[in-house]
C-alpha cells in the first residue's frame, strides 16, 4: 500500500496497462464469483500505484452501464431489515431437526422485507450478502396451511432430525436440496414442537426446544439442555460459524443461540416420576446382581447364585425402595435404614449360598422360618464380606438413590465440544461441506456442540463434514 500514488496520471502508459489488465471485478474477487481467468495477467505490485485510477475507472463503468453495480455493505448493515431479521431468527422456533433452522432463515427473510433489502442494495450477486436470497419464493398464509404444506413440514421435521451433524441422504432429497419436492414449504413458519417436559414440569422454550433453569452453584444466568431423564441428548450451537450469507446465522447481542435434540425423554410429569423410580430400581437391581455374583464366588458356587439367594435379594430391594419411597433423597436415618437392611441381607445371602450351594433345591418354609434358621448358622466366614464389600454396596445403593432423585433439582453446565469448520449454504442449495457455558457469552464464532453423557447413553457426535 504505501507505493499507492494519491495524484496518479490516470493517461500514463502504466494507468492503462492496468486498467486492461485488471478488470474492475478483480476487486471484488473475495465476494463474487468471478471467471478464473478474468484476473490471471493482473500484477497487483505493479499496478498498486495506479490503484486510485483503477477505482475511478470502475466507477465510471457503473455510472455509463457497462458493469454492474456491486453490494452497497454499509448501508445494507444500517438498514433496518437486518436488526428485524436477526431478532426474528432469534425467536423462530429452531427444535430438534436441520428441516427447523433451514426453515427459520428462510421464513425470517420472507418475513421482514430480506429479500427487497438485498435487491435494494444491489446485493444479490454477492456471495456473502447474497447468497440465493433473491432466488428464494415465499409462501402466503393461505399456501402453508394447505394439506400439502404441513404434510411436508411434519414429515421433514420429523426425516432430517439433527441427531447428527450432517443431514442424512434422505433428509437432502426429499427436504433441503434446491430442487427437492418439500423445498418450497421451508419459507413457512417452522413448527412448534414439545414432546417433552422439562425436569421442573414446564414445557421447553419454543426457539431452541430446550429447557432453562436457574444454576445451581449461586452464579447468575441460566442452563440451557435437555431433560436429565433422556436417554440421549445433542445441543448444537447455531449462531456464528461462516454460513452463506454471513447475516443468515449471526446473534449481533450477547449469548449464543443453541439447538436442543433430546431423544427418549418424558413427556409428561408424571411419566417423570414413573421413569424416576425406575431409574431408581434399575439401578438397584444391578446392584443386588453385581452382590449375588461377587457372594457365589466367594462361596465357591459353580452354577452361580442359586434360587434362595435371588430371593432374598427381591427381599432385599423391596425394602430398600420402600424406605426410598417418596423420598427426595435419602436422609441420616434411612441410610442408616438402608445399611442396616444391606447388613441383614448380605448375611443371609450368604448362609443361603452356603446352605443350598448348586443343587438348585429350595426350601418349602416361609420366609420367616428360613431367616430365623439362617441366622443361627456360623458368621464367622461372612464377617470381611460384610465389613468390606458390604460396606461398599450400602454406599453404592444410597449413591444411586441420593443421584437420581435429586437430579430432577440439580443441573451442571454440560461442557461444550468445537468440531471442525463447517461451510454451509442455508439459504442457496445446503451443502454437507465442509470456553463458555451454554448460558454464557460466545467466545468462538465456530459451529460447536454440547455432548452431555445421559441415561442409557455416552455417544458422542461424529465430524461428517
Amino acid at each position: 500500500m504505501c507505493t499507492v500514488n494519491c495524484t496518479p496520471d490516470c493517461n500514463s502508459d502504466l494507468a492503462k496497462t492496468c486498467i486492461q489488465e485488471c478488470p474492475s471485478m478483480c476487486f471484488e474477487s473475495s465476494e463474487y464469483i468471478v471467471s478464473q481467468g478474468l484476473c490471471k495477467n493482473c500484477d497487483w505490485l505493479k499496478c498498486w500505484p495506479a490503484l486510485k485510477c483503477l477505482t475511478k475507472y470502475a466507477q465510471l463503468s457503473v455510472e455509463n452501464g457497462t458493469v454492474n453495480k456491486t453490494c452497497n455493505e454499509k448501508r445494507f448493515n444500517n438498514g433496518t431489515q437486518l436488526g428485524k431479521y436477526w431478532q426474528c431468527w432469534k425467536d423462530a422456533p429452531k427444535q430438534s431437526s436441520h428441516w427447523s433452522v433451514l426453515s427459520s432463515v428462510v421464513h425470517c427473510v420472507c418475513r421482514e422485507g430480506m429479500i427487497e433489502h438485498t435487491r435494494a442494495q444491489s446485493c444479490c450477486d454477492s456471495v456473502l450478502y447474497g447468497g440465493g436470497v433473491c432466488d428464494l419464493q415465499c409462501m402466503s398464509e393461505a399456501t402453508c396451511s394447505t394439506q400439502e404444506a404441513q404434510t411436508c413440514i411434519h414429515t421433514c421435521q420429523s426425516r432430517c432430525t439433527s441427531y447428527e451433524i450432517a443431514p442424512s441422504e434422505d433428509c437432502m432429497s426429499y427436504c433441503l436440496e434446491k430442487n427437492a419436492p418439500c423445498r418450497k414449504f421451508a419459507a413457512c413458519s417452522p413448527p412448534m414442537l414439545a414432546g417433552l417436559v422439562c425436569d421442573d414440569g414446564r414445557w421447553p422454550e419454543a426457539s431452541s426446544g430446550c429447557c432453562s433453569m436457574n444454576q445451581t452453584n449461586g452464579r447468575p444466568g441460566q442452563l440451557l439442555g435437555c431433560p436429565r431423564l433422556c436417554d440421549t441428548q445433542h445441543i448444537w450451537r447455531l449462531d456464528g460459524g461462516r454460513s452463506i450469507p454471513w447475516w443468515s446465522r449471526w446473534q449481533p447481542g450477547p449469548g449464543i443461540v443453541v439447538q436442543c435434540t433430546c431423544e427418549g425423554c418424558p413427556t409428561s410429569s408424571s411419566e417423570a416420576v414413573l421413569k424416576l423410580d425406575s431409574t431408581v430400581s434399575d439401578g438397584i437391581w444391578e446392584n443386588g446382581q453385581m452382590m449375588l455374583v461377587d457372594i457365589a464366588r466367594r462361596q465357591g458356587l459353580l452354577y452361580g447364585p442359586n434360587r434362595r439367594m435371588q430371593e432374598l435379594m427381591v427381599m432385599r430391594n423391596d425394602k430398600i425402595l420402600e424406605v426410598l419411597k417418596g423420598k427426595e433423597q435419602p436422609d441420616q436415618a434411612n441410610s442408616f435404614l438402608i445399611a442396616q437392611i444391606n447388613d441383614e441381607y448380605t448375611e443371609l445371602i450368604s448362609e443361603a449360598a452356603k446352605s443350598f450351594g448348586d443343587d438348585g433345591y429350595m426350601l418349602t418354609h416361609n420366609d420367616a422360618e428360613l431367616e430365623a434358621a439362617a441366622k443361627k448358622e456360623t458368621k464367622n466366614s461372612i464377617v470381611y464380606f460384610i465389613t468390606t464389600a458390604g460396606g461398599c454396596t450400602i454406599a453404592i445403593v444410597a449413591a444411586i438413590a441420593c443421584a437420581t432423585r435429586v437430579i430432577m433439582r440439580r443441573r451442571k453446565a454440560t461442557p461444550i465440544i468445537q468440531f471442525g469448520n463447517n461451510n454451509e449454504v442455508v439459504i442457496g442449495n445446503p451443502v454437507g461441506e465442509g470456553a463458555t457455558t451454554v448460558s454464557g457469552t460466545p467466545v468462538t464464532e465456530e459451529p460447536v456442540t454440547v455432548s452431555a453423557p445421559t441415561k442409557g447413553s455416552r455417544d458422542t457426535p461424529k465430524d461428517l463434514s
